[in-house]
């Protein structure tokens, strides 16, 4: 499209406003296709949320149990058992091609080849109750495209983690960062209001939320009731 338009704008053949559309798309189609790179650079090949250091923010004490749940992709799973290597861990791979219809998560799962970590559905997790004191969600529930699918999730979610355990949400948002550097792509992703309802419709109370770099979202959660206060929005500051 850059390539397009700048040939039209620079072979000046046609009336003026072919050739200033012509620029305006040559604009507009090398800002995102720059923008994208810079952005996902700063995404993933940067340590800042990969490492996953972020995580000890989000509990009180080292938890006994941590479930982490993907889509079973390198290049998006935390390193949980090093963070808290005296946890018992569980890994769920998520990847369901039935719910998860975007050509390029088909595309990372056969470069990530066959995963030993058991595979399962949104709405039938193989935990039982109260089993996990920390429950990770990466990069995945926004890739469930049905709404009644994403809120049965969350069901299982409140459901396997404990009652004084934490339950952490990152994610992209449908945002002005996203629509910055990804146009139109930004409607694969929810706004904020979307992940609030879904945690008040499934009994799930949002403790705080905070911002790695511009491009992801975290949102601590915990079972309505555990604490006093209700349910109050808290911005993370840094120690």
């Amino acid at each position: 499209m850059a390539a397009v338009g700048f040939t039209i704008w620079t072979t000046q053949l046609g009336p003026p406003l072919i050739l200033y559309l012509g620029l305006f798309g040559a604009v507009v189609a090398t800002w995102y296709a720059i923008a994208s790179f810079v952005a996902f650079h700063i995404m993933f090949d940067r340590p800042d949320f990969l490492s996953g250091d972020w995580l000890t923010r989000c509990v009180e004490l080292p938890p006994q149990s941590c479930v982490q749940l993907s889509i079973c992709v390198e290049e998006t799973t935390l390193p949980v058992p090093k963070i808290f290597p005296l946890a018992e861990y569980i890994e769920l791979d998520l990847f369901d091609e039935s719910l998860m219809t975007e050509p390029a998560i088909a595309r990372a799962k056969q470069k990530s080849g066959d995963s030993p970590i058991l595979a399962t559905k949104p709405d039938a997790l193989p935990l039982s109750d109260n089993s996990s004191e920390l429950t990770v969600v990466t990069l995945v529930a926004h890739e469930i495209r049905d709404a009644s699918q994403r809120e049965a999730l969350f069901r299982e979610l409140a459901r396997i983690t404990t009652p004084g355990g934490r339950l952490v949400i990152a994610e992209h948002l449908r945002n002005v960062a996203a629509a910055a550097v990804f146009g139109p792509g930004l409607f694969h992703f929810y706004p904020r209001f979307t992940w609030i309802t879904l945690a008040k419709n499934t009994e799930l109370e949002i403790e705080y939320e905070f911002d790695i770099t511009p491009f992801f979202h975290i949102f601590v959660l915990r079972h309505s009731g555990c604490s006093q206060k209700g349910y109050e929005q808290k911005r993370f500051q840094e120690p």
